[in-house]
């Protein structure tokens, strides 16, 4: 079996902004030899995209078009599935799909015929000149590849056709919707052609410009739960932050004490300090939503929150997110912060790997180990 390996989003970038003969394209060449020879499978996950495919103004676009073809390039198919499926059972490599769940698709074919049957019979109730009998043949699902067939309309051939569904050049200058609705286009072949850039991080990363006025399609699926669980971990700082001060308080009230004459040992028993609280076994919420095997490292995370002089960085949050993969990686790329702040979290034993020029040793070792 291949090791898996995640690289952080940092690499990406590095790689992206880098000559082709730096010395980090010197380690990318080293992973990608030990993935032709089949023995590592590299991925990416919902993150890699939110992170590195960004959009900025139309003068970068080509840029960031660029960004998803070097995520492809380097992981093929391989996605890590969407965290918050891991509890239904996903697992990598997913089939390439980094942003649905198991099963789901964004477009189906049978919901776009029911749809289009329903928009059908709408017009038909408003055309005049016809009888009863005529409207109710003529609103047969099966009567809809027909009238297709017969109209000489240019329906499909734009993306306005397409009602706001993300679309390429491709599909549009390929005429799937027109063959599809004369029945000249399987069901599979629509949905797959349809579906291919929630796996495809080039073809994401191409139509996302093209429909800038649409809402975020990241927002609409990771918004959420990546919100709430940035609000724990900000919630936990702020009780922290919270008790350190009426702490600081208690001392400086400790002080005002004995220079107003109290014995030392009184005003020690008036101002006790307070003690920071040991997080409990397991989150409930947390648990349900990733899995309960995924979710100790967020405990292990909050408990060193929980110890004086800890820097909570907002970005700790997305690595959180991202380290649920970490369980099932054999080497996992993080920062060296992390890295250092999990070297004692047993299920991360020897897996987490805080430079990028480390990989190769280290997969080195590894297959060493395993064979």
């Amino acid at each position: 079996m291949p090791l898996i390996i995640y690289l952080d989003t940092q690499d990406y970038i590095n790689l992206f902004n880098e000559p082709k003969d730096g010395p980090n394209h010197d380690v990318l060449n080293e992973l990608l030899a030990f993935k032709e020879r089949g023995e590592v499978v590299i991925g990416f996950s919902f993150a890699t995209i939110v992170e590195f495919i960004t959009k900025p103004d139309a003068a970068n676009r080509e840029e960031r078009v660029q960004r998803g073809q070097l995520i492809k390039d380097i992981c093929g198919p391989n996605a890590f599935p969407n965290m918050f499926d891991l509890a239904r059972g996903a697992t990598f490599p997913n089939g390439g799909q980094w942003m649905l769940g198991k099963g789901e698709k964004v477009m189906s074919a049978s919901s776009f015929k029911r749809q289009m049957h329903k928009t059908l019979v709408e017009e038909l109730s408003k055309t005049e000149g016809l009888n009863r009998n005529q409207r109710r043949q003529l609103g047969r699902k099966s009567s809809m590849h027909e009238l297709m067939r017969r109209s000489t309309s240019n329906w499909g051939r734009r993306k306005s056709d397409y009602g706001g569904f993300p679309v390429s050049d491709e599909i549009v200058e390929s005429r799937l919707l027109e063959r599809f609705m004369k029945g000249q286009c399987t069901d599979a072949e629509f949905e797959r052609r349809m579906n291919a850039w929630v796996s495809d991080p080039a073809e994401y990363s191409r139509i996302i410009y093209d429909y800038a006025d649409h809402p975020n399609v990241i927002e609409k699926f990771f918004g959420k739960p990546i919100g709430e669980i940035e609000k724990l971990s900000v919630t936990v700082k702020e009780a922290v932050d919270g008790l350190k001060k009426l702490n600081e308080a208690q001392l400086a009230t400790r002080v005002t004490l004995v220079d107003a004459g109290f014995e030392k040992s009184e005003a020690r028993k008036l101002t006790k300090q307070f003690s920071l609280p040991v997080p409990r076994e397991g989150h409930p919420k947390l648990e349900a939503a990733v899995g309960k095997e995924r979710a100790g490292h967020f405990q292990h995370y909050f408990s060193k929150m929980l110890r004086p002089g800890f820097n909570f960085k907002p970005s700790d949050v997305m690595d959180l997110m991202q380290m649920c993969y970490a369980y099932e990686c054999d080497l996992f790329r993080c920062d060296k912060a992390m890295a250092s702040l999990f070297k004692d979290f047993a299920p991360f034993e020897e897996k987490l790997v805080g430079r990028f020029r480390e990989l190769p040793d280290r997969i080195t070792a590894r297959l060493a180990a395993t064979n």
